[in-house]
């Protein structure tokens, strides 16, 4: 499993798809989270459309992940991009 700071680590990186497109992680975003919750939405930007649904993102660093992506459209970017969003609400060991 990736973790947050992974991710973070990772803002402006591509990920590759099994089908050879690349999603750009743009952001990461941390709402308040209640204690032992990490909480957090990532947010993907890509030149195609996919359905909603798991996606096994490839990164040369952190192997594969599994992610359940969201289209969210292109937000009004003038680069054709479309926007998608994983989001992440998992225990985490109490501090």
């Amino acid at each position: 499993m990736i973790t947050l700071q992974q991710w973070r680590d990772c803002e402006g990186q591509p990920f590759t798809l099994p089908d050879g497109n690349t999603l750009v992680l743009e952001s990461v975003s941390m709402p308040v989270a209640p204690d032992g919750w990490e909480c957090f939405s990532l947010l993907f930007a890509a030149p195609c459309e996919l359905e909603q649904g798991m996606r096994t993102l490839r990164h040369p660093t952190l192997g594969e992940e599994a992610v359940f992506l969201v289209p969210l459209g292109p937000f009004g970017a003038t680069d054709g991009a479309q926007r998608f969003e994983a989001v992440f609400n998992r225990r985490v060991a109490n501090p």
